[in-house]
């Protein structure tokens, strides 16, 4: 089973060289897929969502799960075989890429190697799921943001590839790269700023945590522990906003064992305690009621 997938190629220019999108789509691989390959500009990057299945390739077999990210490239051979009990369900993009002299080093590292697999990270998944969902939208703009999002997915995959290809001074000096890493945070932030380590994002950045810190002043003129509270008390008011909970399940949906430091972290924040905090809410609710 096949959904969201291209009905045309999305065609841009990258350093004068021409890239396109031919395919975007997500399914449930339940029959085998023989072995086959692709072009000699072809790169297909697959992202097991969930499920179980065996990748064969001339080279070897490997197994497949969830958060498994692997690309086949040009002329490598390969077969899918699901696990018919669980079978796998995968997020798949297929890009053609040719040659280029031009190409910045992102793209020359990427294109370097015909075929990877290894473990995705949080960054990567959020990409593949919003070029998903941007597929399948109608938004006038479509086009434009699957061509950044593209750029953005390869200079994320190159990390992954080459973790240490980079010394530490050129981390810092190599703002643009910097800049496409620093968002990271604000998704990890998002999706669980309770429990978010600075090692993580360090982690998810392929950097040390002593780098991390660095690029996070350098783009949020902030510290890992300042953002991370921030991130906290954003939490704590949409959930006294939101949900029927009290405080002390607010304090620990918010990463705080201790109801008391929640409240005195909250009221550092807001200069007021939870409880008064939602109490004037729901005055506000009634009155405009």
């Amino acid at each position: 089973m096949i959904e969201g997938v291209s009905n045309m190629a999305v065609t841009f220019y990258y350093n004068e060289s021409k890239i396109q999108i031919f395919k975007i789509f997500s399914g449930t691989i339940d029959g085998i897929i023989q072995m086959h390959a692709h072009t000699k500009n072809g790169y297909e990057l697959h992202l097991i969502d969930n499920g179980y299945g065996v990748l064969d390739t001339a080279d070897g077999s490997y197994k497949l799960s969830k958060n498994i990210l692997y690309v086949t490239g040009p002329n490598v051979m390969h077969k899918q075989t699901p696990d018919f009990e669980n079978p796998m369900h995968e997020l798949c993009i297929y890009l053609e890429i040719p040659k280029s002299k031009k190409f910045d080093r992102a793209f020359e590292l990427f294109t370097s190697k015909p075929f990877w697999i290894g473990k995705s990270n949080a960054a990567i998944r959020h990409i593949f799921k919003i070029m998903l969902e941007e597929n399948e939208s109608n938004e006038l703009l479509k086009e434009s943001i699957l061509s950044s999002l593209t750029i953005r997915l390869i200079v994320e995959m190159t990390r992954l590839y080459y973790p240490n290809e980079s010394s530490p001074n050129d981390l810092l000096k190599n703002s643009d790269l910097n800049e496409s890493r620093s968002w990271i945070l604000d998704q990890l932030l998002l999706e669980d700023c309770s429990n978010v380590k600075l090692e993580d994002f360090a982690k998810n950045m392929g950097v040390s945590s002593r780098q991390a810190e660095r690029i996070i002043k350098e783009y949020y003129g902030s510290s890992f522990k300042k953002l991370r509270y921030e991130a906290k008390m954003a939490m704590a008011a949409t959930l006294l906003e939101e949900q029927n909970i009290s405080v002390e399940e607010c304090a620990i949906k918010c990463g705080y064992t201790c109801a008391s430091a929640f409240i005195t972290a909250f009221k550092q924040k807001y200069s007021i305690t939870p409880r008064a905090y939602r109490e004037n809410l729901n005055l506000k609710r009634n009155k405009n009621e």
